[in-house]
């Protein structure tokens, strides 16, 4: 019998199954993938509010991540919520000359304001991590908080996200060194939670499957509003 194709899944749990690993073990599925889980945090959210995070152990966290590679490793990586510095010097110290594509989602604040990324934490993120991925995918206020400028020098690729910029369209940015790339889509009426992870999860699976960076974000870019209309639909 085949073994499933996975990819590794770096992230912290949502107790509302909006987002975080719950929301990319989904979508993951959904595209033919598993999910080997490493758990960063144990959060208590409701769709309104963060109520609760207890960040785990920053050791615990690499072993977590070299056990997923010790039998049937991963063919991609997706890095959510991370917390503090010391995990994201775990993170990189357990990822590190390992030859696969990673996407990092930079879950620096919840959408209710919660702070999800520590100060230090960011700045190690910038230092250490950003030069190990092959794409970053901020929405406008992370970018901000990371530094535009810094993006572009560090990172070998980044998604910018529109979603939340003005007007009636939507406008995902694709800067892969000197080329730009516009995704546009019409606004939905309203915007799910765990769409960062629904992106970033589903570009992680395209990479894992062979897809170049600029296929593996068109087609992630469709997959999420497709997900969005049918939300809509059900409703």
């Amino acid at each position: 019998m085949l073994k499933p194709r996975s990819i590794l899944v770096i992230a912290g749990t949502d107790s509302s199954g909006g987002a975080g690993l719950s929301r990319d073990i989904a979508v993951a599925t959904e595209l033919g993938f598993a999910v080997k889980p490493a758990v960063t945090a144990v959060t208590a959210q409701s769709n309104e509010a963060v109520r609760r995070i207890e960040l785990v152990d920053a050791d615990l966290v690499k072993a977590q991540i070299e056990a997923a590679f010790a039998n049937n490793a991963p063919a991609a990586v997706k890095i959510g919520m991370l917390g503090d510095a010391a995990v994201v010097e775990a993170v990189v110290d357990a990822l590190i000359g390992r030859e696969l594509p990673i996407v990092l989602d930079p879950v620096l604040a919840a959408s209710s304001g919660a702070q999800l990324l520590s100060d230090k934490g960011i700045s190690a993120m910038k230092k250490r991590l950003l030069p190990l991925v092959a794409l970053l995918t901020p929405n406008l206020l992370e970018a901000e908080i990371l530094e535009p400028q810094s993006l572009h020098d560090l990172c070998r690729a980044v998604l910018l996200k529109g979603g939340h910029g003005e007007g009636d369209v939507l406008r995902d940015v694709l800067r892969d060194g000197q080329r730009e790339i516009v995704f546009t889509a019409q606004k939905q009426a309203f915007t799910p939670r765990g769409t960062g992870c629904t992106l970033s999860t589903t570009i992680a699976c395209g990479l894992a499957g062979g897809l170049a960076l600029e296929a593996a974000v068109r087609q992630a870019h469709h997959y999420v509003q497709n997900w969005i209309n049918g939300l809509q639909a059900s409703d």
